[in-house]
């Protein structure tokens, strides 16, 4: 189903540090632990320790650890336990929920001219990040390597928590209150700044920190790298925030990350910064796809208890995720990780799921539905046998076959010992062992709206196989967790650059992205994750360069030494490492190396703030809304707005939006002013709307400051306005609409304009329950539903449209250039 591309960018394409979690919190802990065992092999949630990560949500009032667990966030525990003790466990506190989930995965150069950082720094005269912290969750850092120290060799990292290593000893209390010393937790180690200038001096006997993936090390100087001033040439590849402190997380990653530890890691990151006395901004380059991705997750509700409007100077940045390709269409297709439908009384729904054969894999699905909504839900195996019939609400049913083959559907049971509660209206489905390539089908009776997703791990894993696909995919609603929560910053991806020169080939040019022939950069990344989320919260916020970005190599990382890994392109031209730039950067794409940016450009926002007001008044809602006011509008090409937010980084924007607040600019110009959707097909149901977002501008492009609003006009016809044109920020105003009931399988038409005059064209949006029902997509009988046979296109900002790469692996074609200088 995958074919592969003449680039093969392997795993780095994909590489939103997925730390993918499989998101099973909400996921019933020992449903899932009992009914997925087997007995002669090792549980598929089990981490290499052969224990399995749970979380424990506490009640209010209760020390996590009295109970002998390590407290990992606000409400929140955590304790790693083997698969049989994990019912003891819960039987001995049954009034505790338990949680697990599968792991979570790892998801400027030229990007300074698109970020626009040099008119920032000519305006303010800072720009370094200086006085903030910027802490890194990632596979590790090459704390040698020259972007993370100083002219004179020392480490610009503050501290750093490293997982997988034996407690250290050096700081035994901390080591201690971050859970690297209890049995029941992953060992780490902790290390200050004089810890690893010892090491790299030779002082210590201790081994130096490394990051033998390199994509924790890419991330850390897209955000805040040097460039290499010890090297005493100007530096090239500086990150945005080249002068901040660093603070490093390295979490246990045994095939991803778990969401406990990636709480435990944030919770360093900013009580670091909060011994420091200074501003943090914490970077989540990682995403999964499992989990109901509404806020209700542990990882999602854990990260948000960490930062707030009583939180000023706290921010964190997520990676909105790599899952909104979708893969061929025809009569089976397009292929895709996210799915939608709607359930109604007496029509059974059949969603199907693609899978390669399999000998040791592990499937995952996770189906949220509505308040009030009543389905059920069964699974079919390849070759139609039914491995578990209809489970209604409130119950669960597992299976066992050949060759220690087990499934589970857990639906909405809601008994006070598992997350799935009636915030969160969800059903979770799981499949482990060996089976035939072909299909497995979820099926769905009753009535509600379901959205699902799916994530293969294993042989079943995309980066091993042709991986686990919905056969009727959408791209909307591909935001992964932890990105998808309303309060977290969710970053896109747009298209760095498509020229660069290797250092051992002739340079290169890429005639073709996805399905793009020639294309522009600043462009939006094909692979970026949609929104919105299942209750229609706009995602991603804001977008930034992620295609395509040169920034630090990892030692470990380099494929002139160590082939196959995150830099190694197997097709390069003459077999060359052809993402290698110079001895110590390479080039990688993902959204995972857009949110660095923004998290850098936070950090410069945080350095303005102090400067301006004495003191650190910005919170998350805050800087996001600046950030959202200062965006511009790519200059390349945005096949679906759904994947890009507002609009792309513009710091000098940003800075404008805090600086000019109360400054009138001048009338703005409908012509370089514009306005984006939430979603490319309304529901005929004012509780689901779809949000729009409008940006004034000048003439000049900048924002249209001082306007209050009232030249500007909604029109909507087929439609009702659910919330008028507010504003939010200079600049920056919102609405809300939706479909008029009862008139699904119409359209509805949405304008904005500004004092009589239209900005951008009215635009048309189908209407329908569903996706598939406002395209007329979709044939219900009573027998069932069925996919028609219309062609599977879409319009401006549609989730369908020609499937625009056939694998995230692979980017395009290449073109050679001719060696000449830059200018």
């Amino acid at each position: 189903m995958r074919a592969r591309s003449l680039l093969a960018f392997a795993a780095a394409l994909p590489l939103l540090l997925s730390a993918t979690s499989a998101h099973a919190e909400g996921a019933p802990a020992r449903s899932l632990v009992r009914l997925l065992r087997k007995p002669t092999k090792v549980h598929p949630l089990a981490d290499d320790s052969g224990r399995i990560a749970v979380s424990v949500a506490l009640p209010q009032g209760v020390d996590a650890r009295s109970l002998g667990l390590l407290p990992v966030a606000e409400g929140v525990g955590a304790i790693r336990l083997a698969p049989d003790e994990v019912d003891t466990f819960a039987a001995a506190h049954p009034d505790l929920a338990l949680s697990v989930s599968p792991p979570l995965q790892p998801l400027l150069d030229v990007s300074g001219s698109w970020t626009r950082i040099g008119a920032f720094r000519q305006a303010t005269g800072l720009g370094t990040g200086k006085g903030v912290v910027v802490g890194i969750i990632d596979t590790g850092l090459d704390v040698a390597h020259p972007d993370f120290r100083t002219a004179d060799g020392k480490s610009r990292v503050a501290w750093m928590l490293q997982a997988g290593r034996k407690p250290a000893g050096l700081h035994p209390e901390v080591e201690e209150k971050f859970g690297c010393t209890e049995s029941k937790q992953w060992t780490c180690a902790i290390f200050s700044n004089a810890d690893l200038d010892a090491m790299m001096s030779g002082q210590s006997e201790l081994a130096l920190p490394r990051d033998a993936g390199g994509h924790g090390t890419h991330v850390a100087s897209i955000a805040a790298g040097n460039g290499g001033l010890m090297s005493g040439k100007p530096p090239v590849y500086v990150g945005v925030a080249p002068e901040a402190t660093l603070v490093i997380a390295s979490p246990p990653a045994t095939e991803g990350f778990r969401d406990t530890d990636l709480l435990n890691a944030a919770r360093f990151i900013f009580a670091v910064g909060e011994s420091l006395g200074l501003p943090t901004v914490v970077n989540l380059s990682v995403g999964g796809d499992f989990g109901p991705h509404d806020g209700t997750s542990v990882i999602e509700k854990g990260l948000a208890e960490l930062v707030g409007d009583d939180k000023p100077g706290r921010a964190i940045v997520a990676a909105a995720g790599n899952s909104g390709t979708l893969y061929g269409s025809g009569e089976r297709g397009p292929f895709g990780i996210h799915t939608e439908v709607r359930v109604t009384e007496g029509a059974e729904v059949r969603v199907p799921i693609a899978t390669p054969k399999s000998k040791d894999g592990n499937g995952y699905v996770w189906i949220t539905f509505r308040p009030g909504d009543e389905v059920s839900v069964g699974l079919e195996a390849p070759g139609g046998e039914s491995w578990i019939g209809l489970v209604d609400p409130g119950d669960e049913r597992g299976y066992t076959g050949e060759n220690d083959t087990t499934a589970a559907v857990v639906n909405r049971l809601v008994n006070g010992k598992t997350p799935l509660t009636a915030e969160t209206n969800s059903a979770v489905v799981a499949f482990s062992g060996a089976w035939d390539e072909g299909t497995f089908t979820i099926r769905l009776s009753g009535h509600g709206d379901a959205h699902l997703w799916v994530t293969g791990q294993g042989d079943v894993s995309s980066s091993k196989s042709s991986g686990l696909f919905f056969e009727k995919a959408v791209r909307q609603g591909t935001i992964s967790i932890p990105a998808s929560h309303p309060n977290l910053l969710a970053v896109g991806c747009t298209l760095n650059r498509v020229v660069w020169d290797p250092l051992t080939t002739e340079p290169i040019e890429l005639a073709k992205v996805g399905g793009e022939i020639n294309p522009l950069p600043d462009g939006q990344c094909y692979f970026s994750a949609a929104g919105p989320t299942p209750f229609g919260v706009a995602k991603p916020e804001i977008s930034a360069p992620g295609g395509f970005v040169a920034a630090a190599m990892s030692r470990d990382a380099d494929p002139r030494t160590s082939p196959g890994g995150l830099f190694d392109g197997s097709e390069c031209p003459k077999g060359e490492p052809c993402y290698v730039v110079d001895e110590t950067h390479a080039i990688t794409a993902g959204t995972s190396m857009s949110a660095p940016h923004v998290a850098g450009a936070i950090a410069l926002l945080f350095e303005l703030d102090q400067q301006k007001n004495g003191k650190v008044t910005l919170t998350q809602a805050r800087v996001t809304e600046l950030l959202q006011a200062g965006a511009r509008w790519p200059t390349g090409t945005v096949r679906h707005e759904t994947q890009l937010g507002v609009g792309a980084l513009d710091l000098e924007g940003a800075r404008r939006a805090f600086e000019e607040e109360g400054a009138s600019s001048g009338p703005p110009s409908v012509e370089k002013s514009w306005w984006v959707l939430s979603s490319a097909y309304a529901r005929p149901d004012e509780t689901w709307p779809v949000w729009g977002t409008v940006e004034l501008r000048r003439e000049d492009g900048e924002i249209a400051s001082g306007i209050a609003g009232t030249e500007l006009e909604l029109s909507v016809t087929g439609g009702v306005v659910v919330q008028p044109i507010t504003k939010v920020r200079h600049g920056l105003f919102r609405f809300a609409v939706a479909g008029e009931r009862g008139r699904q399988g119409s359209k509805m038409i949405v304008d904005v304009r500004y004092a009589g005059r239209s900005i951008e064209s009215p635009r048309e949006l189908a209407i329908g329950e569903d996706l598939w029902r406002s395209n007329g997509l979709l044939d219900a009988t009573s027998g069932g539903c069925a996919w028609s046979e219309a062609e599977k296109t879409s319009s401006r900002g549609g989730p369908l449209g020609p499937a625009i790469g056939v694998a995230l692996a692979g980017v395009g074609l290449w073109r050679r250039r001719s060696r000449r200088p830059e200018a």
